[in-house]
């Protein structure tokens, strides 16, 4: 919902989140009306800020924007949905981040269309559910939409070793959960 030429109201997948400074946030977000967009949440860091746990990796939010110069700053955010249910298994820990990687890695900023959008937050809703059946297909179905060549036509067999061929970057997040 855009509310004015400087500000907006739209909910948000928060795709990562990068510390600056002593209380702000660079926080990269996934929205169905501006797409993938990064913005300053300042003093977020902060103990009484009361937007800090909204802004967590994986969470669905709330956001109202108001728009700069620079990055936009976020002002507001609420809690829609988070993801406390995948707490305490780390394999839908891992495929939750994975999906954010490949999110971040692949979108350009600003721009989705809406079969994406749904179909990024029907992954997300089926790792929530511990719903594994489909994934892989629905992330090869997500790569192909976003202009990419079929994963079967590829050659490759991991989604990961796919996106890392793709954007010319190692994937990241199997590393940092792999179980040693």
């Amino acid at each position: 919902m855009k509310l004015s030429s400087k500000s907006s109201l739209s909910s948000a997948l928060v795709i990562k989140r990068v510390s600056v400074g002593e209380a702000d946030r660079i926080i990269t977000l996934l929205t169905r009306e501006s797409g993938k967009i990064v913005v300053v949440a300042k003093g977020v860091r902060k103990i009484k800020s009361s937007k800090r746990a909204f802004l967590e990796p994986g969470n669905l939010a709330k956001i109202f924007l108001i728009k700069t110069k620079g990055l936009p700053i976020l002002t507001q955010a609420s809690l829609i949905e988070d993801t406390a249910a995948i707490r305490g298994d780390l394999a839908k820990i891992r495929q939750l981040t994975q999906l954010l990687e490949i999110i971040d890695k692949l979108f350009v900023e600003e721009e989705v269309e809406d079969h994406v959008f749904e179909l990024v937050m029907g992954v997300r809703g089926k790792i929530l559910a511990g719903n594994g059946v489909g994934l892989k297909g629905d992330l090869a179905q997500l790569i192909e939409w976003l202009g990419f060549p079929n994963l079967a036509e590829s050659g490759h067999e991991s989604i990961l070793d796919y996106v890392s061929e793709i954007t010319g970057k190692k994937m990241r997040s199997f590393e940092f959960l792999k179980v040693k």
